[in-house]
């Protein structure tokens, strides 16, 4: 009787049963955003519209939202079936957003995890691998060539952040990229953590963007998940083409939905 209790609550906490790519899908639609599937040549990727950008009729720069890691593995110990994020801020940032916007979903999540092509590789070592980023600079190439978008603005949270660097070359019309709280140097990370480097993994600290579009990082001093220490890692290798801020008594999560309406106006 004790375990079915264990079992009900457990999923009355984890929002029904849901899984976190249901979960995450719920509170898109709560958002009114409009979903869409594009596919590459290599995965399947998850596409979130705001209505802005669904009408078309604002040319102005498209918004692209990239989330982190989510959750590659449980407990830390088992690989997780499901990787796609349990609390997905980045929709929280989105809906604030006025400007025309799209997330963007890396592959294998968002309910494609057990797609043919995908293999748990590309949440855990492969994550930041050239096989993800190729296919996610050509969703987004897609979206942009059937919308008419030439101006672009990304914007990455955690490891979403590292993957917009890394992607960036690609972006045409590419004005600004923006990261939150995120993993800029992949190594230096991975040593903090005392983590097993991700070898088939790229690492933004290695590459300097030819193209110099505007770089904004953002880091919160209490962050334990990307301290910003690791951020400081890759602007130094940056020869001074990016600006570094720091909002007090922030952590990883807390609290830039409250501050996102006044970064917004920084780009």
């Amino acid at each position: 009787m004790f375990n079915w209790l264990v079992l009900i609550v457990g999923c009355l906490w984890l929002v029904g049963c849901a899984t976190p790519s249901e979960h995450f899908s719920a509170v898109a639609n709560e958002y009114g955003f409009h979903p869409l599937t594009i596919e590459t040549n290599s995965f399947e990727h998850q596409i979130y519209t705001n209505t802005e950008a669904k009408k078309g009729l604002n040319k102005d720069t498209l918004h692209v939202y990239l989330d982190g890691d989510g959750t590659p593995w449980e407990h830390s110990r088992w690989i997780a079936r499901d990787p796609t994020s349990r609390n997905p801020i980045i929709l929280q940032l989105m809906e604030i957003d006025q400007q025309p916007a799209i997330f963007l979903g890396r592959p294998c999540y968002h309910g494609f995890s057990t797609a043919p092509q995908c293999h748990y590789r590309f949440w855990t070592s492969h994550r930041y691998s050239r096989q993800v980023v190729d296919s996610m600079a050509m969703a987004l190439n897609i979206w942009q060539q059937k919308h008419g978008y030439s101006k672009v603005s990304l914007i990455g949270f955690s490891g979403g952040g590292a993957l917009a660097l890394l992607i960036a070359p690609n972006i045409p019309g590419l004005e600004t990229v923006v990261t939150l709280a995120a993993n800029l140097d992949v190594a230096a990370w991975s040593r903090y953590h005392g983590y097993r480097l991700l070898q088939d993994s790229l690492n933004p600290a290695d590459q300097l963007l030819i193209s110099n579009p505007k770089q904004i990082h953002i880091a919160g001093p209490k962050d334990k998940i990307v301290p910003p220490m690791v951020i400081k890692s890759y602007l130094e290798k940056q020869k001074g083409l990016s600006t570094y801020l720091v909002y007090d008594n922030h952590d990883h999560y807390c609290c830039w939905s409250d501050q996102w309406a006044e970064i917004l106006k920084l780009f």
